[in-house]
């Protein structure tokens, strides 16, 4: 990621580079300049005219000071912006590609630690770290070559003593900032992560009265964080005052030797303030070095925890792709059996099973049979084996995903509504739709009267998650926003579960009737409401143990029959 940035952007950094250097070069001129004025102040002789010109140029150094410095931010700090952009940018269209296998093995505050504090700790390798590489690498050389050349190489070796203590001090603690700095960015990690969770789970907390529970799990979370920062803050302490002492180390060097220079003759006035002045000018950066390997280390240690998302493999690949231009919907699987890449375990087992195009299929069971799972193996969103799922005679393992997803509508049972109106969240699937096409598909899923009823009506905005919503009328904006995209495939995934048995039914005659040529995958737990379906396929244990119409499947005595007859009862005691 960042050597193609760098292809794209170097450069900017090549000229904010060339800003930085005019900028220590003229910071490198003053210093000479207030010799000289010393120096000819000191002579006694004082061509008042010369002084003024060297005035002059102090003024100018100072003017180019300030375009210089304007420049190199704008170049180099501009340009770590564009990457904290372009990261960003980047990291969040992976998170799009990715398949829900990817979310069920990665927690959310994970990846909002990566998507915020580690994309900030690169951008700060990637701008003000090599602001303070380049300061410290150029002033230290040519301010040594300065202070040799234009007053003593003798004290300047002097002065020079601590560097190569500098360059060895800096290297261990390197490493050692490094390792500390993952661990606290996998403590802010868990940190964030109990955080998002609580939040999201705030009613249920409250519901259970387990605030004081959530309370110390989270403050063993900032405990272990604030823990991980003391230990990192330790070897800081360590660090940055070591840096500084060997700083001055050379300072008080210099200032001994010189001062008795000074007073031998050795050197003039002018010389020594020059000397001194350039000597002041090599304590930052020196003590720069020490902030420069911090920040690269941080940001190494964040720029592997990027490449650990951005590396991640899809498992959903596709092979000698085709493409659908007349898709017509026809589904097929043929001796499926499917393990969860988290599993260990078939979920699945020799699963045959037939969509016809503008036909109503139900699929009905036992609870942990396996049906959300076979709604989501068509709706292409876990991998499948070869010759197991096709798709208008095309294993499905040739067909893109985002092709299938175009052509297929599914509505999961977790319902998720965006912070925003009904009006867009219905809309979601195309925002140029007409208020009169957004209220037709409200009405089919049987929600425009309850919407009619709220204050603001379509323009009600349903908070976070739809929080202002019930659960059965989420379920059903959901269905209206899976409409309007009017795929030859919709698949309910169970996602009626909120709503009284004769809402369902009536939505669910309302999409036959609007079907056309629409075919209809039906996952309910609700037999009642999938009576008039063309296939029912009964599931038990990850197999499909019977199929046929409501009528064969009740004649045929089985568990379809039995599980029949019990709602049934059930149906009625609750009305007696």
């Amino acid at each position: 990621m960042i050597r193609y940035f760098l292809k794209q952007n170097w450069y900017r950094y090549l000229i904010g580079i060339l800003f930085l250097i005019s900028v220590d070069t003229l910071m490198l001129i003053t210093p000479r300049i207030m010799g000289s004025i010393v120096d000819e102040l000191r002579s006694g002789v004082q061509d008042m005219e010369y002084i003024g010109l060297l005035i002059l140029a102090v003024i100018g150094v100072a003017f180019g000071l300030f375009i210089t410095r304007l420049f190199w931010r704008v170049f180099i700090m501009g340009s770590a912006r564009r990457f904290e952009y372009y990261a960003r940018k980047t990291l969040f269209q992976k998170l799009l590609d990715m398949p829900p296998t990817f979310y069920d093995k990665t927690r959310v505050g994970d990846l909002m630690a990566r998507f915020t504090n580690d994309v900030n700790a690169v951008r700060m390798a990637m701008g003000p770290a090599i602001v303070m590489t380049i300061d410290s690498i150029f002033l230290i050389s040519v301010t040594i070559i300065a202070m040799g050349s234009f007053t003593s190489w003798e004290l300047t070796w002097i002065a020079i003593i601590p560097l190569p203590l500098l360059a060895v001090v800096s290297t261990f603690f390197g490493r050692i900032i490094h390792k500390r700095f993952k661990k606290v960015q996998a403590a802010f990690s868990n940190l964030t992560d109990t955080v998002e969770e609580s939040v999201s789970g705030a009613r249920l907390i409250k519901s259970y009265g387990i605030e004081g529970l959530r309370n110390d799990t989270l403050s063993e979370k900032s405990d272990s964080y604030v823990q991980e920062n003391i230990k990192l803050i330790k070897v800081w302490g360590m660090f940055f005052p070591l840096i500084q002492m060997l700083s001055m180390l050379g300072s008080v060097l210099a200032t001994l030797f010189g001062g008795q220079m000074v007073v031998l003759g050795q050197l003039t006035l002018g010389e020594y303030v020059t000397f001194t002045s350039y000597l002041g000018m090599l304590i930052w950066p020196m003590t720069a070095f020490g902030w420069v390997i911090n920040m690269v280390q941080r940001g190494r240690a964040s720029y592997k925890r990027l490449l650990e998302v951005l590396e991640e493999k899809n498992n959903i690949v596709v092979e000698d792709p085709v493409s659908l231009e007349d898709f017509n919907g026809h589904i097929s699987l043929k001796r499926l059996t499917f393990t969860y890449p988290t599993g260990n375990r078939p979920v699945l087992h020799d699963i045959d099973f037939e969509v016809i195009p503008g036909s109503k299929v139900a699929i009905v069971g036992t609870t942990g049979s396996g049906k959300s799972t076979l709604a989501k193996l068509i709706a292409r969103l876990y991998p499948v084996e070869k010759g197991m799922l096709f798709i208008d005679g095309y294993d499905i393992n040739r067909l893109p995903p985002e092709v299938i997803r175009e052509r297929i509508a599914y509505v999961p049972q977790e319902t998720f509504l965006f912070s925003e109106t009904i009006r867009n969240n219905i809309r979601f699937g195309n925002m140029k739709l007409t208020d009169s096409e957004v209220e037709k598909y409200a009405a089919i899923a049987s929600i425009h009267e309850d919407i009619l009823g709220f204050p603001k009506g379509y323009d009600t905005l349903v908070g976070e998650r739809g929080v202002t919503l019930s659960g059965g009328q989420k379920q059903r904006v959901a269905i209206a926003r899976a409409l309007i995209k009017q795929t030859p495939i919709i698949v309910l995934d169970d996602c009626l579960s909120a709503v009284d048995t004769e809402t369902e039914k009536k939505i669910l005659d309302s999409l036959k009737d609007s079907q056309g040529k629409r075919s209809i995958v039906v996952v309910s737990h609700r037999l009642k409401a999938v009576v008039d379906a063309d296939t029912i396929y009964v599931m038990h244990e990850g197999k499909i143990v019977e199929r046929g119409t409501h009528h064969e499947l009740v004649e045929n005595g089985g568990l379809y029959q039995r599980m029949y007859e019990r709602q049934m009862i059930e149906e009625k005691l609750k009305e007696d």
